[in-house]
């Protein structure tokens, strides 16, 4: 009787020391809050909603040993479905990222996301963007080089990052190219209309963006760019019938050249054509 007392008093300080043991954590994943779309530019992406997906690359400093820095996210694919509070531009999203990363107290952390362009991250600059380049649309709609490009930065001071932090990470996008819009008017009558084909715009480089100093460089020689088609333009008892293309180019000071051909139509009969 006394050798069963005793082993039921070690029994109990046993599981009262591993009880006193156990430590909790409050550590949060790194979420991606709002991602707002700089208008100005009235590129694809600046209607609301239209952002679905992101890259995000990112690096955390200063709390490591020897005070280094770490890359913590690598281009990661970030996708997001559209809620129902759109406000100026601002989507209401919720951010799903292929890669889940935790907040480090006293962690300095830099952000940045890219939408469209081929990136270079060299390992020197711990894996973040230094340039980005174009990517052309090759759809089979025939639409060339309507494809967007975005980049965005973000930070967050180490002061602000505590156990349990759990703000967001929002981006502000800016577009680096620019639209180019052509607007095809008619001011024919009764049956008459206008087909606007064979749209060019010559003297047109791809170029490579350098995120630091915010320059572009070309890539190879000038080339004819060609737009979308114009479908038929008409109009009905003399109002002026409207019809548009657009294209995303690079920014330049170059002087460009634009050919296109008019054909006039009496209903579907091609009367002429310049």
């Amino acid at each position: 009787m006394k050798k069963i007392f005793f082993a039921a008093i070690a029994l109990v300080a046993l599981a009262s020391c591993a009880k006193e043991e156990f430590v909790s954590v409050n550590r949060q994943a790194i979420s991606f809050g709002e991602a707002f779309v700089d208008n100005a530019t009235r590129a694809d992406y600046s209607v609301a909603g239209n952002l679905k997906k992101f890259y995000v690359y990112g690096t955390a400093s200063g709390t490591m040993q020897g005070g280094g820095t770490v890359n913590i996210f690598d281009g990661d694919k970030v996708t997001g479905t559209v809620g129902s509070n759109i406000v100026d531009g601002k989507e209401t999203h919720v951010w799903n990222c292929t890669e889940t990363q935790y907040w480090i107290p006293g962690a300095n952390y830099a952000f940045a996301a890219v939408v469209d362009a081929t990136v270079e991250a060299p390992a020197s600059n711990n894996g973040m963007p230094t340039t980005l380049t174009t990517i052309a649309d090759d759809a089979t709609t025939g639409n060339m080089y309507l494809k967007d490009m975005l980049y965005a930065e973000a930070t967050v001071d180490g002061a602000t990052v505590t156990v349990g932090y759990n703000t967001p990470v929002n981006f502000t996008f800016q577009h680096l190219l620019s639209k180019v819009h052509f607007t095809v008017t008619s001011t024919a009558q009764g049956d008459y209309s206008h087909e606007v084909t064979g749209i060019k715009v010559y003297n047109y480089a791809e170029g490579t963006y350098t995120i630091n100093g915010g320059t572009w460089n070309g890539n190879g020689s000038p080339v004819a760019v060609t737009f979308a088609d114009i479908a038929g333009v008409s109009s009905t008892n003399g109002t002026t019938g409207v019809s548009n293309a657009d294209m995303l180019l690079v920014p330049t000071a170059a002087t460009y050249n634009v050919t296109f051909t008019v054909e006039l139509y009496k209903g579907t009969t091609k009367l002429g054509t310049e």
